[in-house]
């Protein structure tokens, strides 16, 4: 099989030759395991992981910085800080480890309480985009699986309004809550629509990405996130799969509760199954979910990889690949991006586990 073919075959609960893999890593990670590992570059290294999955984007062409969040950086502001497409700040912050992106509570959102102001607001649109290179690199990685990304509303509207601020929105002022979702919506919705028209049906899946948990539980009631995002999502599913895709839903944190809708709205693709959050333990999903969804994700960045020992991570590594993987329905991921806490040695014993382990 080659990297598409091994990746589908998971997806559609087929017994792929291996466990399909998608590691993401730290470029502090990166790095070290270049080093460690001696190897010269980013695609040695992701050829050592056996990488099947290639991210395929648009274009931003007018991006001021490659330091960015997740959406592009339009402008350094006076402070220094990184303002992304939706006006957005972010301040650069460094540890012993690696740098890093942090909000700072100049939110642009704060005090615009009203529908009018809504309207008002300087909305990005995908006029800036460049959607003319993407079936080129689709095509130039034929073998592998290629995928894009598409914001949800949920992240961007607390980053935008503030955590606070946005939950009583939801509560309190949905008329607002509305008009703000309607709006993010908007722009992100045509983007997803440009990019996978650009792939001519050539995607294997696009993310749709949202944050809904956090470590012990939902941020907002099931019933708020079944009134104001499973439509939402639904249409992305719907949107995906008229475009020959499938869809990813990622959410870190603890989603338990609606696990079923998005099973039920037509969610192919779950992924990072956080296993140290409530309720997300992959095997246990496995059990309960695993002929509706493929699992995406699943190694403990918080724990496993910083703190056990080589043979704890391939021990544990197995039989995620023989259980989750059982049946096809896994994509071996981390539970978010690697980060440069890992320790190289887990690193290893994670990339050699995937490819000595069985996936049946």
């Amino acid at each position: 099989m080659n990297s598409k073919e091994r990746v589908i075959a998971a997806i559609r609960h087929s017994t792929p030759d291996r466990v399909p893999v998608d590691i993401r890593y730290a470029p502090e990670l990166g790095s070290m395991l270049r080093g460690a590992l001696g190897l010269r570059t980013d695609a040695d290294l992701q050829r050592w992981f056996g990488q099947d999955v290639v991210p395929v984007r648009p274009e931003f062409p007018s991006a001021v910085s490659p330091i960015k969040y997740a959406d592009p950086t339009i402008r350094i502001d006076a402070n220094g800080y990184y303002r992304d497409t939706y006006g957005v700040p972010f301040k650069l912050m460094e540890n012993e480890l690696q740098s890093y992106l942090e909000t700072v509570q100049d939110l642009p959102l704060k005090d615009l309480d009203s529908i009018a102001d809504l309207e008002r607001y300087p909305w990005p649109t995908t006029e800036p985009w460049d959607y003319s290179k993407i079936e080129g690199q689709i095509d130039a990685n034929a073998g592998s699986a290629t995928w894009c990304r598409s914001r949800g509303f949920f992240t961007t509207s607390q980053l935008m309004r503030g955590m606070d601020g946005f939950l009583v929105d939801l509560m309190l002022n949905q008329d607002y809550a509305h008009a703000l979702i309607g709006r993010i919506i908007d722009f992100v919705f045509e983007d997803a629509r440009k990019t996978l028209e650009a792939g001519k049906g050539k995607y294997t899946f696009i993310e749709y990405n949202d944050d809904f948990g956090m470590q012990n539980s939902m941020m907002l009631s099931p019933d708020l996130w079944r009134e104001f995002a499973k439509p939402e999502i639904r249409k992305f599913a719907e949107l995906a799969h008229r475009n020959g895709a499938f869809l990813k839903c990622h959410s870190c944190g603890s989603i338990y509760p609606i696990i079923p809708d998005l099973i039920e709205v037509g969610v192919d693709i779950l992924n990072p199954i956080q296993p140290l959050a409530k309720d997300m333990d992959p095997f246990r999903l496995k059990k309960e979910f695993g002929k509706d969804l493929c699992f995406h994700g699943a190694v403990d960045i918080q724990n496993l990889l910083p703190f056990a020992t080589a043979h704890e991570v391939g021990d544990h590594v197995k039989k995620l690949i023989d259980v989750v993987g059982e049946s096809g329905g896994f994509i071996i991921s981390g539970s978010h991006t690697l980060q440069a806490d890992a320790k190289v040695e887990n690193i290893v014993a994670l990339r050699d586990a995937i490819h000595s382990g069985k996936s049946t």
